[in-house]
């Protein structure tokens, strides 16, 4: 397998997928211009086309289409299960969102230093959790037993 011309960008969004008439849901990863991961037990086999919906951090829908590449299936569900797909079609909200993910990116060293943590503390566990500000709206979950966190209000 050559190497991805497009950089990846990890992103976990709520993702809507359609094939013949059915509906799933997914988490995607690994976005790029051209292509997404989406982790799902309902893999298609390559070549199918799906009618995607992504829900973006500030509200937004896009709706892609897209062409499965490849699919990972394992019988073990800790393990990373999901289809790789390619891009064909996509709208200017997902444009919009990726260049915004991009430019995320291009952030210096010092101004990670200014990012917001909360610890948080499992209510069912006693955990402590170090959640970024930005990943409030991921509903985080405590990383030792997966119980939801409670979200902070300001």
């Amino acid at each position: 397998m050559g190497k991805r011309l497009q950089r990846r960008i990890t992103k976990r969004l709520v993702t809507k997928f359609i094939s013949s008439g059915l509906n799933f849901t997914g988490m995607s990863s690994n976005l790029s211009e051209n292509g997404l991961f989406i982790k799902t037990r309902h893999g298609f086999i390559p070549g199918t086309i799906l009618d995607i919906e992504l829900l973006t951090p500030e509200g937004k829908t896009s709706f892609l289409k897209g062409k499965v590449r490849r699919t990972l299936k394992t019988q073990i569900s800790t393990l990373r299960n999901g289809m790789g797909i390619e891009l064909i079609e996509k709208d200017a909200t997902y444009m919009d969102f990726i260049q915004s993910l991009e430019r995320e990116k291009e952030t210096t060293p010092e101004d990670m230093g200014h990012q917001e943590f909360y610890i948080i503390a499992c209510p069912d566990c006693g955990v402590k959790n170090r959640i970024s500000s930005e990943k409030l709206y991921l509903r985080p979950k405590c990383g030792k037993c997966g119980s939801p966190l409670p979200l902070i209000m300001s």
